[in-house]
């Protein structure tokens, strides 16, 4: 996995619903009216901001994609793509540290 964000909707999306599980479907609508289906791996706190790790439901995702989470104790949460590679890539090396139990990383 990787956190390339070439493929990341350059949109802002929303979910309704309270803090996702690892594993839960949440859907995200774009700014477009889109819904997108993601599978939800975990939340990372950095640098006093909240990050989502998702990856779409397609069966040709091999990239995880990562989400500012905005909001995140309220009802209606905003996810906004991370554009900044090195904070990505920072996210990332946390979710892998975090999750190396979980996930094969090699």
């Amino acid at each position: 996995m990787s956190a390339d964000e070439k493929n990341t909707p350059k949109t802002h999306a929303s979910s309704a619903g309270n803090a996702a599980e690892r594993g839960e479907i949440i859907t995200l609508t774009d700014d477009h009216g889109n819904e997108i289906d993601f599978e939800f791996l975990d939340l990372i706190e950095y640098s006093a901001d909240s990050y989502a790790v998702l990856i779409p439901t397609d069966e040709d995702a091999d990239q995880v994609l990562i989400f500012k989470v905005e909001n995140a104790s309220l009802e209606d949460n905003t996810f906004t793509p991370v554009e900044d590679a090195d904070l990505a890539q920072a996210v990332f090396e946390l979710f892998k540290t975090k999750n190396r139990e979980y996930f094969d990383f090699s």
